[in-house]
């Protein structure tokens, strides 16, 4: 875990894994599914989207627990297996042999109100479930992503640290391109969220999903001259594509990491792709930055 902190407070950059449920839907994961129930009932298929990541030259994956808190997965009756899926996935995870496995913390999939009948109590209880497990799991980090509400995301934040004061955690938002700029759905602005969420003890803050490289290579931008820490970037494979045979990117590899050049040559502390980037992807990322995978 040292190494890790090290490597996010002080460079050089780290290369994270891409998309992990636009890879199991190409698997097989059926629309509308739980991807973390594949800890349980496909380990195989997990195993495979982690190994092809480590490959092109991850040193650092997700676990498998994007939507692993029990907020999110009473949905699909399995809130009461939270610990086991998130335990499972750490397991997994490692079993591809990466540099560092890092447990993915995504958000609740509701809202606080006026917008919907979210509760800050109900949230900090299912993240406290979930990060202890994914801490007992032996999880080398934490990475708080996709949130939309800043205070959704301190509530994560502050349930990991209450208990590790030092493990490496990434938080990450996810921006809308404005006239005014980048804001979260819930009006969020960039450089000042970023810079709440150092304060609340991100050892790391950046954006992923929602934006294309286009967009995000602009707001790596105004986030490195502003934010007071060290900065990560995960942006989609450009725009989705709903088609007959469902959800599809189009973005070709090439142009995604030119996109990237600038901000990863400017100090990122970590960089990879979100929804619809896959190996390819991270592949050519790890020859930008120098590295190569097997």
């Amino acid at each position: 875990m040292a190494n890790l902190a090290g490597r996010l407070a002080d460079g050089p950059c780290l290369l994270l894994d891409g998309g992990m449920g636009t890879m199991l839907m190409a698997g097989g994961l059926k629309p509308g599914d739980a991807p973390d129930r594949l800890n349980l009932d496909d380990p195989n298929l997990v195993q495979s989207v982690h190994a092809a990541y480590v490959a092109a030259g991850s040193e650092a994956v997700h676990a498998n627990t994007f939507g692993g808190n029990p907020v999110r997965l009473a949905h699909f009756g399995l809130a009461e297996r939270c610990a086991e899926l998130n335990s499972r996935a750490v397991e997994i995870a490692r079993s591809a042999s990466p540099a560092f496995v890092v447990g993915d913390i995504g958000p609740t999939g509701e809202y606080l109100p006026p917008v919907g009948d979210g509760d800050l109590g109900r949230w900090r209880e299912a993240f406290d479930i979930q990060a202890a497990a994914l801490l007992d799991a032996g999880a080398d980090g934490i990475h708080i992503e996709t949130m939309s509400d800043l205070r959704e995301a301190q509530t994560a934040l502050a349930a990991v640290r209450a208990l590790d004061a030092d493990l490496p955690m990434l938080a990450s938002l996810t921006f809308e391109r404005k006239r005014r700029g980048f804001f979260t759905v819930m009006g969020d602005p960039l450089i000042d969220s970023l810079n709440a969420l150092l304060a609340a003890g991100a050892t790391a803050v950046g954006a992923n999903c929602t934006l294309t490289s286009v967009d995000m290579k602009d707001l790596a931008a105004e986030a490195l001259a502003a934010v007071s820490g060290r900065l990560v970037i995960q942006p989609n494979a450009g725009r989705p594509i709903l088609d007959g045979g469902g959800l599809s990117y189009g973005q070709d590899p090439v142009d995604f990491v030119t996109d990237l050049s600038e901000a990863i040559e400017g100090g990122l502390a970590a960089v990879g792709g979100c929804c619809g980037t896959d190996p390819r992807f991270i592949r050519l990322l790890a020859e930008k930055l120098g590295r190569t995978g097997s």
